[in-house]
């Protein structure tokens, strides 16, 4: 019961997280101004001295490799651009253990003008929820943590760059940081859109990496009376997969797919502050109990031999589905539907299970998506699913993404 001592405790550091703080962040880093946070902007660059400005404000020290600097920085060797993670360090006081780290991250980059589908080309993509709100967690959980004088491991808060260019900013931190490196990193949580929590449950993914992280998240959601559900199938598209490359035991929070993902809709105006303190209250508590508690984590996931694989390559199609991310049997549950999309023209309905794209089975989301990775915008792909268990079959135009 240790996460509900965490989440009771008499600590400064255990007050009620209200969600006003958190939301005027959401609201700073998906304004218009910052014209979507695309990679190479200067928008983008003033959302990382933002973040680092709140680091200092909160007394984290800077973990950049130059002596006094917020920024590890380096020239991408594809794009040439010039990217930078904000990296704020939470010493530990234990001798031995401060020399790991628990790694706290979440990406501040978005999809900018230039990177957005053909049809909302030109269009600023906020990024509300994808992933203002994932930083405005990593914010208020380092103002909270940094009020705590036990913690016994080190705590790094990473602001990432370039998740939405293939994880290039965590990809970068696991193959370079030297201070805190992934080889004595104990655990990894990356908090991406987290913002639409409402009425459903926090979505835990990746908590096969080790055999603690259920419990713990299970212990976290009924101390709060908060639903917690957890995907088993693994996913490469956020920057916990970057840890788990290295063998690190990483999880994402997420609080579920809609329609404005990757849209010009993704406004600050529909993020639910009460969910945002929730996700932050349950993240604080597991935080904590990470950097205190005196074993590893039992990992179940093992580094890549060649450490972290090349970067993957993006798919040029959209089905235009929105996956049901709690659905843990075999294929793709359809959880929602782009109005007028592929499969909505086609006739498939929410509800429905893909099995089979073309010639190839499919048993998890990851399969779907290397189908989607073959094709070219106008191919036409046959579906086989299922309905209330029933066999069907549909013949899907592709469109661009």
């Amino acid at each position: 019961m240790i996460i509900v001592a965490a989440l009771v405790g008499p600590s400064a550091a255990q007050v009620q997280i209200e969600p006003e703080g958190m939301m005027e962040t959401v609201k700073v880093l998906s304004d218009r101004a910052m014209m979507g946070r695309g990679i190479g902007t200067p928008e983008l660059d003033r959302a990382a001295a933002f973040i680092a400005s709140r680091f200092e404000a909160v007394g984290l020290l800077p973990g950049g490799p130059a002596n006094g600097s917020w920024f590890q920085e380096w020239t991408d060797p594809e794009s040439k651009v010039r990217m930078r993670n904000v990296v704020g360090i939470l010493p530990g006081r234990n001798p031995v253990l401060a020399r790991e780290s628990v790694v706290i991250g979440a990406h501040y980059d978005h999809l900018g003008t230039n990177r957005a589908s053909k049809e909302n080309a030109g269009k600023v993509h906020p990024g509300a929820d994808d992933n203002a709100s994932g930083v405005a967690v990593l914010l208020e959980l380092a103002s909270r943590l940094t009020l705590v004088a036990n913690m016994e491991r080190t705590v790094v808060f990473v602001a990432f760059t370039g998740e939405e260019e293939g994880r290039r900013g965590s990809r970068y931190y696991v193959r370079n940081e030297r201070r805190y490196p992934a080889s004595r990193a104990v655990a990894m949580i990356n908090i991406d859109t987290v913002g639409r929590l409402g009425k459903n449950k926090l979505i835990v993914i990746g908590s096969g990496s080790a055999k603690e992280w259920s419990p713990f998240f299970r212990e976290a959601g009924t101390s709060l009376k908060m639903g917690i559900a957890e995907m088993t199938q693994e996913l490469d598209s956020s920057d916990q997969k970057s840890f788990q490359e290295a063998g690190v035991p990483a999880v994402q929070l997420f609080t579920g797919p809609h329609g404005d993902y990757h849209r010009p809709t993704d406004t600050a105006d529909k993020i639910d502050g009460k969910g945002l303190a929730k996700v932050a209250t349950v993240v604080r508590a597991v935080a904590f109990y990470l950097a205190n508690r005196p074993e590893p984590l039992t990992a179940t996931i093992a580094s890549s031999p060649a450490g972290v694989p090349a970067l993957r390559t993006d798919r040029k199609v959209t089905l235009g589905i929105v996956p049901d991310f709690t659905y843990n049997g075999q294929g793709v549950r359809l959880g929602g539907m782009s109005p007028d999309g592929p499969v909505e023209r086609a006739g498939m309905m929410t509800g429905d299970v893909v099995i089979q794209a073309g010639n190839s089975s499919i048993a998890v989301l990851k399969d779907l998506s290397d189908v989607l990775k073959t094709r070219q915008p106008g191919d036409r792909l046959p579906l086989r699913f299922l309905r209330n268990g029933k066999e069907m079959h549909a013949d899907v135009e592709l469109k661009e993404r």
